[in-house]
């Protein structure tokens, strides 16, 4: 077990120098209570959670308990007494060196983060097991390594699964509940660190929705930490290829506005649904923003006659989609900044209350 002793020494230097983050219990635990996971969210604290634990909750990771996969790992529903209390991200089985850095990144980027619109890290799982294995037609003893990350399970999956056009899927007000909250926790991360966060992976996918359509940022094993004299690098890294920007596809350049970027198209996918930047692409940019808002004022007078809030919502939907299309701009100099959006976003809550 030299590996997790090693891992737990390297845990505890990231605490020490995070002084004012959530406490780990680097002690081995046993069964953990519903109720203690649920109350961890609010004690703040990260729990070291043994791999039978993870195996009994999620059925032995079974195919069942899937709720997505990627190219590091798979997530599972973990279950206890019928009732969904952690989602368990298990980090693929291979001896290699991107696989141990995924793990390690994702960790302590997760470790640094407390916000209200971040998924929330409960506890990780890292342990060598001896196993029998059939290697070329034998079968042979080889150590098997163990890492899976905690979280709280949010029961409303990733935005991607509820992405439609505007004139179907979710209301507005739920949409733009979900474009306020990824703005907030952008923001969080571009400005409200003492060392900034590029997310570097911003897509419907990693963001996940709580019971209450509240979104959550995830999926930070990319994420880049960025130096108070460092504004720009130029690193190379297996993205999604839609939210990239151009700088990145052509010169492989990160900067905050790659995060912009991807938001914008977020964004219009929260208002138009998945195929919006493909109609936004083919239209002029001013029909397609009359087009988008005329089919949210038909759906909004269509579900509720004579709503009061028509022109509020149209007014919205307008500035929402101007605001993603500054984001998409070719030109990363020309997108605004997560501190601008939020402020747009502000006055135009501002305005539309007063009106």
């Amino acid at each position: 077990m030299e590996e997790a002793e090693d891992v737990e020494e390297i845990l505890r230097r990231i605490v020490h120098s995070h002084p004012n983050r959530p406490k780990l219990i680097l002690s081995r635990v046993g069964w953990c209570a519903d109720d203690k996971i649920r109350s961890l969210r609010h004690t703040g604290i990260i729990k070291l959670m043994p791999l039978e634990f993870l195996k009994t909750i999620t059925d032995d990771f079974s195919k069942e308990r899937e709720l997505g996969s990627g190219t590091f790992g798979t997530v599972y529903k973990g279950l206890q007494d019928g009732k969904e209390i952690i989602a368990v991200k298990l980090l693929r089985q291979m001896q290699r060196c991107d696989y141990e850095e995924e793990f390690r990144k994702e960790f302590e980027n997760l470790m640094k983060l407390n916000h209200p619109n971040i998924v929330q890290l409960l506890g990780y799982c890292y342990e060598v097991k001896r196993e029998c294995v059939e290697y070329e037609g034998r079968y042979v003893f080889a150590d098997n390594i163990y890492r899976a990350l905690c979280f709280e399970y949010m029961h409303n999956g990733s935005l991607k699964g509820h992405l439609d056009d505007e004139l179907h899927g979710l209301d507005w007000q739920t949409r733009y509940k979900i474009i306020r909250g990824t703005c907030e926790g952008l923001k969080y991360l571009h400005e409200g660190l003492e060392t900034p966060m590029y997310h570097l992976d911003l897509k419907p996918g990693n963001i996940l929705l709580d019971k209450d359509m509240v979104p959550r940022l995830a999926d930070f094993g990319l994420s880049k930490l960025v130096c108070d004299n460092q504004t720009q690098s130029t690193i190379s890294f297996l993205g999604t290829i839609r939210y990239c920007p151009p700088e990145y596809i052509e010169q492989k350049y990160v900067s905050n506005k790659f995060d912009i970027f991807s938001l914008g198209v977020v964004m219009i996918e929260i208002i138009a649904g998945s195929e919006g930047l493909r109609k936004a692409a083919e239209m002029p940019s001013q029909e397609f923003i009359d087009h988008v808002q005329e089919n949210w004022r038909k759906r909004v007078q269509a579900t509720t006659p004579g709503c009061a809030s028509l022109r509020y919502e149209c007014h919205q939907v307008n500035r929402c989609i101007q605001i993603a299309f500054a984001c998409i701009s070719t030109d990363r100099k020309q997108r605004p900044n997560i501190g601008d959006i939020t402020n747009w976003l502000n006055e135009t809550e501002r305005l539309t209350t007063r009106n």
